[in-house]
């Protein structure tokens, strides 16, 4: 018998506040923002910053860790130049940072085309409020029911916006914004936006020469949310028009928002492959010199267009299925219609995409079939996108109606349903009390333990798990989930020559043949996200699935097992051989059982484990006609202790014998 070593061990930074307080973590970043075409200096601050850091962006970009002092330790900032390509698309990112000693969660950021400056502090009052160049961005932080100031010089007739960054940037503000004159008048006030939730946005043109007076603070009166006031010619715009556009294809783009006529229409190339299926676009006036900001969706889908008017079935906009059908609700009661031809015993799904790209719209929808009968109507729930799936009863022409659920409209009430053949998956990890995105794994070997949910739709076979762009560094124990199987758990481990310091960001894919379409699936992070940052109407789509891990040092192992036996016979007659381990508890405290995978087994084999207290008892079960032979098998054995994962493998030699012949 032949027996590996001792692979890894991981901590999975559980609850325990010793674990919590140890890692590196990030609060805010000074600027909030980094600028297209520009290198700008950060100074991040947080906890445990110390050298060897690593920094992770969710955009393109250089990244220069500045050196701090000579062996400081328990660092609560750090300074960095980060540099940006000028197409870099303005945005809402991210940064990570991680070590030997952990790994931190998200910090949100901007890519702004509008230059910083840091808020004051001393701008409390409209004589001491503090002096803009506009164009400017202000990173500021609210002060409870005392307020910030800023004043600037304006034009009469000079177009003016301002909108407040904050909950996009998981900041818990509530800001409410005024614009007043030099004496204090109020020109305009700003709360909450329809599209935008807890956001201020304003927009006017200036009716005088003068100073003028931006007021800023939290509807609560709450201290300490953080915010990015810009202030600037840029147009107020809630969504693109259309919602999406086909990968690798060229678009045509209009922006709809509060502000948003005279917008400049956008040509857009979007790129063959969008990993997140998003695409951050900016929107400017002919001469404006600052951006406002918007989201497209990319999908694979032939893309169709509402054409007015389509408010009656007799009148719909044809379309070939499958298809993504754009729209807008233009008007309060407005339905838009859209007929297409389906089979009998066809099975479509209507996914409508709306909020989560910034429009305001609840899109309800309703099918019909040509005589004008409705067939069936959305499942109203709790969430705010909703996918409606239909088996048709006949060959036949159908619509498909669409309007918001309230029935608002306006141009800002942008709609995307994208139709295509039912049947798929989707997937998402475990969102419990103890679920975590952010993992530590020593440099011994390192693994993670995941519990993966499955939602089917129509499909009951095997789905293969896969990291997204196989990087170096990791791979997948137990990557397969079973037919039919509802919830699955899994194993990263890190690859050998990993370096303690090592920071990854990963996701997860589901894959499967669906009938004759490859199917595809992201293991989603969304549900955990929104419980941990409910401030956040609709977290960045880069986000979901992301998973943050980093290689540390070496960690002692806390169990250890035995085998009964130096090689295991299966005999072909039985079909099935039967030995055992002991697992050898080295920490006393270690009180839990462990988990017990199997690799390398011969084809057509299985293998089953019954735990009998702190013996494991192994069935091999084999076809009876396998043929005869040497194999090694790997025993994969997983145990958690106090936040941390070990993974120990071990070899098993297997002969598998043919009866011997009767004499």
């Amino acid at each position: 018998m032949k027996r590996l070593s001792l692979l890894f061990a991981v901590t999975l930074v559980l609850s325990s506040s010793r674990c919590l307080l140890a890692q590196p973590s990030l609060s805010y970043s000074a600027p909030a923002a980094a600028q297209p075409g520009q290198t700008i200096e950060l100074t991040l601050h947080g906890g445990k910053l110390d050298d060897p850091l690593q920094v992770w962006t969710s955009f393109p970009a250089k990244v220069e860790l500045l050196p701090g002092p000579a062996d400081a330790k328990d660092q609560a900032n750090r300074k960095c130049k980060v540099t940006l390509d000028g197409n870099v698309p303005v945005g809402i990112g991210g940064l990570i940072v991680g070590s030997p000693a952990g790994v931190s969660d998200v910090l949100l950021v901007m890519v702004d085309d509008l230059a910083s400056v840091a808020d004051s502090g001393k701008n409390h009052s409209l004589a001491e409020a503090q002096l803009l160049t506009v164009p400017v961005a202000v990173d500021g932080v609210a002060d409870g029911a005392i307020f910030d100031y800023y004043k600037f010089a304006g034009k009469k007739d000079q177009r003016l916006s301002v909108e407040v960054v904050a909950t996009r940037l998981s900041s818990s503000l509530d800001s409410v914004v005024r614009l007043l004159k030099a004496d204090g008048s109020e020109l305009i006030l700003s709360d909450d936006d329809v599209s935008l939730g807890a956001e201020s946005r304003l927009s006017l043109t200036l009716p005088e020469d003068g100073e003028y007076v931006l007021e800023l603070h939290d509807n609560q009166y709450r201290a300490g949310g953080r915010y990015r006031l810009r202030v600037g010619d840029f147009p107020l715009v809630t969504v693109p028009v259309p919602l999406g556009g086909r990968l690798g294809s060229t678009v045509q783009l209009r922006f709809a928002g509060p502000a948003s006529d005279g917008a400049a229409p956008l040509l857009l190339r979007i790129p063959d492959e969008v990993a997140t299926g998003r695409v951050s676009v900016a929107a400017r006036f002919p001469e404006g010199k600052s951006s406002g900001l918007a989201t497209l969706v990319a999908t694979e889908l032939p893309e169709a267009l509402e054409v007015e008017p389509n408010d009656a079935n007799k009148v719909a906009t044809p379309v070939t299925v499958p298809a993504a059908i754009n729209g807008s609700f233009q008007a309060e009661g407005d339905r838009d219609y859209f007929t297409f031809a389906a089979l009998k015993d066809q099975s479509l799904s209507f996914r409508a995409r709306s909020q989560s790209l910034g429009s305001p719209s609840l899109v309800f929808i309703r099918i019909y079939n040509e005589a004008g009968n409705q067939l069936v109507e959305t499942a109203v729930n709790d969430g705010a996108e909703w996918t409606l799936t239909y088996k048709f009863p006949a060959d036949g022409m159908y619509c498909v109606a669409a309007e918001d659920l309230l029935h608002r409209g306006g141009p800002e009430h942008a709609y995307r349903v994208e139709i295509q053949p039912s049947g798929g998956f989707s997937l998402a990890v475990k969102n419990d009390k103890n679920t975590r995105l952010q993992f530590k794994n020593p440099v011994n070997g390192g693994a993670f333990a995941l519990v993966v949910t499955c939602t089917r739709q129509g499909y009951d076979g095997v789905i293969d798990l896969a990291i997204e762009g196989s990087p170096p560094g990791y791979r997948l124990l137990n990557p397969t989930i079973p037919a039919k199987a509802k919830e699955h758990r899994l194993l990263l481990v890190v690859s050998d020559g990993a370096k303690a310091g090592d920071l990854r960001a990963i996701r997860l894919l589901g894959k499967a043949q669906v009938g004759d379409r490859a199917y595809t699936a992201v293991v989603e992070t969304q549900a955990t996200v929104r419980g941990k940052r409910p401030q956040l109407l609709s977290p960045p789509e880069w986000m979901n699935g992301l998973l943050s891990t980093v290689v540390g040092a070496e960690s002692a192992a806390f169990y250890g097992t035995k085998l009964n036996t130096e090689a295991v016979t299966f005999a072909q007659a039985a079909g099935k051989a039967e030995f055992a381990f002991t697992l050898e508890r080295t920490n006393a405290e270690f009180k839990d059982a462990v988990t017990v995978l199997f690799e390398q087994l011969p084809a057509g084999f299985s293998g089953a484990v019954k735990a009998d207290k702190d013996t494991y008892n192994i069935t091999l079960t084999g076809p009876k006609d396998a043929a005869p032979g040497k194999h090694t098998i790997r025993l994969v054995s997983y145990g958690e202790f106090k936040g941390t994962g070990q993974v120990l493998i071990t070899e098993v030699p297997v002969e598998i014998k043919a009866e011997a012949p009767a004499s």
